[in-house]
């Protein structure tokens, strides 16, 4: 991958919608490329980098051709933002996917010229990678996949390590843990087990995975709250949460 070039798949300006951050306006650049194949996948485009990406500004849109250098990143944000009368300090930057981590090089050379504030979400499958890019990230969201979310790409995982890494940069994380009816209380616990030794007092996310067309549905109330309850004495900020966009009715 050329670290001078960034292929995206959609910019534009929402409410946050997970985690820590919900219900607080991001700017969202959404990379394109990413090798999983969740089967729970809410933007199964951004799997391919394409030769155009997305921009939504306040009062409409257009597209753009990909790749982007750096110059061309920092000019459409901030066109973004100028049409919603704002400037880089006044929302969190949300570097989500696909995942940003395919594309680190330019990611680490292009972030410390930002001057906002950054989230970062990753699946945690490129730990060297996210080691090239924490120190300039205020907030880490990281997935953590179970096996049987996933049609491929189980062997890439390496969210342990990112867990270390994370531990050992100080860097602010939430974990989040997207659930299906068909996950059982031992593949949730084994999950919640390991962050806790990992990264002990973390803040850990079960997100319920939100319902689409031939998708998998999410779990039962009761599910959820036999998961919290059996892992209530974890070194965990332990909370369900669902994703509150599609709620919102925005992006």
């Amino acid at each position: 991958m050329d670290r001078s070039q960034l292929f995206l798949d959609e910019v534009f300006l929402s409410l946050q919608g997970e985690g820590l951050e919900v219900g607080r306006p991001h700017l969202f650049v959404r990379c394109g490329g990413c090798p999983l194949r969740c089967n729970y996948c809410d933007t199964p485009r951004s799997w391919k980098q394409r030769d155009q990406f997305d921009v939504f500004f306040a009062h409409g849109s257009t597209t753009r051709a990909n790749p982007l250098s750096q110059m061309d990143l920092h000019k459409v944000l901030e066109e973004v933002l100028a049409s919603y009368d704002l400037k880089p300090a006044d929302v969190m930057l949300a570097v989500t996917g696909g995942e940003p981590l395919l594309q680190a090089e330019f990611l680490a050379d292009w972030l410390p010229q930002w001057s906002g504030s950054v989230l970062l979400e990753t699946a945690g499958i490129l730990a060297l990678q996210l080691e090239s890019v924490i120190s300039e990230v205020q907030l880490l969201s990281l997935d953590w996949k179970l096996p049987d979310t996933l049609r491929s790409g189980e062997e890439l995982l390496a969210t342990e390590a990112c867990l270390d890494l994370a531990r050992a940069a100080k860097c602010t994380t939430q974990v989040k843990l997207v659930l299906t009816e068909t996950n059982s209380l031992e593949q949730v616990s084994t999950a919640l087990k390991t962050i806790a030794e990992k990264l002990p007092e973390a803040v850990v996310f079960l997100q319920p995975v939100t319902p689409f067309a031939n998708g998998p549905l999410p779990p039962k109330a009761d599910q959820l709250l036999t998961w919290s309850l059996h892992n209530r004495a974890l070194s965990l900020d332990l909370r369900v949460l669902p994703q509150v966009h599609p709620l919102l009715g925005v992006r």
